[in-house]
């Protein structure tokens, strides 16, 4: 790119890249047409990859999967919910590393961990899934159910509200800079000397309007319309 900018003396260009698989760690290392080494980051949380992940099946037919990624991607953020709470609380990490090995393959005891923490936290109940919600959840994962575009767009539209309500609550009690923080520590970092980074679509800590990284459902599915 620098030489391509020194070449030209344009102060805007466009390179097209080949497509490439998402990889786990959200770390994906390239080489150019000219050698150059470098690194394209997902600069995201997991639960926004997965929601993003969820969003992109929804866009192409995928209903099953999008069902599927919606409900690990809410798992995951009380996974980081849970995480920042010990943050906050300046809890030892190791501690907390420990204490997560307990309950990591036990979706089960991560709800009760995140709503605990949410009732002491903010002195109430958590928002969760209804029981219609949690059936339906089950029947698509476990059951092999195949949903219609419109019952995945609502499982989908009832999580982003669950994690954003969540969002609004951390932001409100500790402030935005608390919760930027930690995510900075739960999002992939690369060894290159070149780095290209990329945000979650569907939801990003890291950015803000009006002091909250909040956005409306609509605004979120217009981005992801063909």
């Amino acid at each position: 790119m620098n030489e391509a900018f020194d070449s030209t003396g344009a102060e805007v260009l466009s390179f097209k890249v080949a497509p490439h698989m998402i990889h786990d760690s959200g770390v994906h290392y390239f080489k150019c047409k000219k050698n150059h080494e470098y690194a394209v980051v997902l600069d995201a949380a997991k639960y926004e990859v997965l929601f993003d992940v969820g969003m992109n099946a929804l866009n192409d037919g995928y209903m099953r999967e999008a069902v599927s990624s919606f409900a690990s991607s809410l798992e995951r953020f009380y996974e980081f919910f849970i995480k920042f709470q010990m943050k906050v609380s300046s809890i030892d990490s190791d501690l907390v590393d420990n204490a997560w090995k307990l309950v990591s393959n036990q979706s089960e005891r991560q709800l009760g961990a995140f709503s605990y923490l949410y009732i002491l936290a903010f002195n109430d109940l958590p928002p969760e899934l209804s029981s219609d919600d949690r059936g339906f959840r089950n029947k698509v994962i476990h059951k092999g159910y195949i949903p219609s575009t419109e019952e995945a767009l609502s499982f989908g539209k009832v999580v982003y509200h669950h994690i954003m309500a969540v969002i609004s609550e951390i932001e409100d009690k500790y402030g935005h800079d608390a919760l930027y923080d930690f995510y900075t520590t739960q999002t992939p970092n690369a060894q290159s000397s070149w780095i290209v980074s990329e945000s979650a679509k569907s939801m990003n800590a890291s950015c803000t309007s009006n002091g909250t990284c909040v956005r409306d459902f609509e605004s979120v599915l217009n981005m992801f319309r063909r």
